[in-house]
């Protein structure tokens, strides 16, 4: 596992390297980098796959997740409306 974890930086380090190519210093927005990282890892561990490929599988989980949101915030409870305070 800590090897799928090195392999998933390296290639994020060297996806910052390519943009820093020829300029001293950049400013980089990290925060799409790490989400990637986090499913890069999960979907390596999981699936055998990379995040690229596992993609699809992450924009379904996404989608039930909100579904289930969704429906959750819909369901009616008995006596739901009149709570106790």
């Amino acid at each position: 596992m800590f090897s799928v974890i090195c392999s998933s930086c390296t290639n994020m380090i060297k996806k910052w390297e390519l943009l820093t190519v020829g300029s001293g210093s950049v400013e980089i927005d990290v925060w799409p980098y790490i989400d990637n990282l986090a499913g890069d890892v999960i979907s390596r561990t999981a699936f055998g796959s990379c995040y690229e490929e596992g993609q699809r599988i992450f924009r379904i989980h996404k989608e039930q997740i909100d579904l289930m949101m969704q429906r959750l915030l819909t369901i009616h409870l008995p006596g739901g409306r009149s709570s106790l305070t």
